[in-house]
């Protein structure tokens, strides 16, 4: 399947998550440095959309689940930055342990992101636009999806502090988001727990492809 980037302004485009091959969105950043690639995916057409850009290229991965690094063995960059725990499925790259400003035009800033869904995630914000993989998802299981409640109320606290007005969540049908509405959902879910279990269930958030549901 033939895929085209989308443009989100005149420096920022992705190419949409695909799932045959399963694979996240790949955001593309131009600065007045290099191009900073979110993520790699899975799929060809990623691997061929980094691998024609011409000049620097910096890449940022999410986190260490196949459809987000399994590229990183087809293309080329300057610079790759994970985190120690993605690190241990890429064999390579610059570990980040705290937050990192990086002084381009625009600006890029790579924060640490407290997740259920995997450790050692990472954020990547620039303008009015934080791109976060699947750091706001939950823990997955086949039928059982989770979140651990310590973890989410850090998350939301890590949120409420990103100053930018949309959040960008892989996968979703809609991948630029409010700020306000993504927020909201987690606060809806962490409302759910109780003082006796640190896991917090959220099967019924979810359709049956895992995307989640019209709230």
């Amino acid at each position: 399947m033939n895929m085209a980037l989308v443009k989100i302004n005149d420096y920022i485009s992705y190419l949409p998550a695909s799932r045959k091959p399963f694979s996240c969105d790949v955001v593309f950043i131009k600065t007045n440095k290099a191009t900073w690639i979110f993520d790699a995916g899975m799929s060809q057409a990623a691997a061929d959309e980094i691998n024609k850009i011409d000049g620097s290229k910096n890449i940022v991965i999410s986190h260490f689940h196949p459809d987000h690094i399994f590229n990183l063995a087809k293309v080329s960059c300057d610079n790759l930055y994970v985190t120690k725990y993605t690190k241990r499925y890429t064999f390579k790259g610059t570990v980040l342990e705290n937050d990192t400003v990086f002084d381009e035009e625009p600006e890029i800033k790579i924060i640490q992101f407290p997740s259920s869904h995997a450790k050692g995630c990472l954020c990547l914000i620039c303008g009015d636009y934080a791109f976060m993989g699947d750091g706001t998802y939950a823990k997955e299981k086949i039928g059982n999806h989770t979140y651990n409640a310590q973890l989410l109320k850090s998350m939301i606290d890590v949120m409420e502090n990103i100053p930018c007005p949309y959040f960008c969540l892989s996968h979703d049908r809609n991948f630029v988001q409010n700020k306000s509405t993504v927020i909201q959902l987690y606060k809806d879910i962490y409302a759910r727990r109780t003082p006796d279990n640190p896991v917090i269930s959220v099967e019924d958030f979810f359709n049956a492809d895992g995307s989640v549901k019209e709230q």
